[in-house]
């Protein structure tokens, strides 16, 4: 990113409007009553802009984008030491691109008990799963989290277990 023409802003206003989405994702997962969406998108704002002159480019733009805003909101959790149940994420919020069913209401109600179900998960657990939901490969679910993506199947076999064993305590 250091060798792209342009000044240090013009490079940070290109690259947060081209992926506010993901940051808005990251952002919407980690919210709760005491970590406002607000809050924790102008931290990870802060970090992507204190970091974009160390950005080498070894990495895809995008693995960068999601390892800071997901490094940024577990750390905002961790130093403020309230992360657990209290977070919950209202999916009503959170715009969502529902295929065109005959039945919206009832996606509706599959992604707000899906989410609800993510939320319960740890940091970690939730960063994973919300990565491979956005269809991210596990190589670079493993740059992202910085693991080896063995491990990252592991893991994500583990989560689904965990899910579907949520899934059926709420049922």
């Amino acid at each position: 990113m250091k060798n792209e023409t342009g000044d240090k802003e013009t490079r940070f206003m290109t690259v947060t409007r081209q992926y506010k989405e993901v940051i808005a994702k990251v952002c919407y997962l980690y919210s709760s009553p005491i970590a406002s969406f607000d809050d924790l998108y102008q931290e990870v704002l802060i970090n992507l802009w204190q970091g974009l002159d160390s950005f080498r480019g070894e990495a895809k733009i995008s693995t960068w984008i999601y390892r800071t805003a997901i490094n940024t909101c577990i750390t905002w959790h961790r130093r403020n030491k309230r992360f657990g149940s209290e977070s919950v994420i209202k999916l009503d919020d959170i715009k969502t691109d529902v295929a065109d069913t005959s039945d919206t209401s009832s996606a509706m109600e599959d992604y707000r008990q899906l989410y609800h179900l993510i939320n319960m998960l740890g940091p970690i657990d939730k960063a994973l799963v919300t990565l491979w939901l956005d269809e991210k490969p596990y190589d670079e679910i493993a740059a992202i989290m910085g693991l080896s993506a063995g491990n990252v199947a592991v893991k994500m076999h583990r989560i689904k277990e965990k899910l579907t064993k949520l899934a059926r305590q709420e049922a």
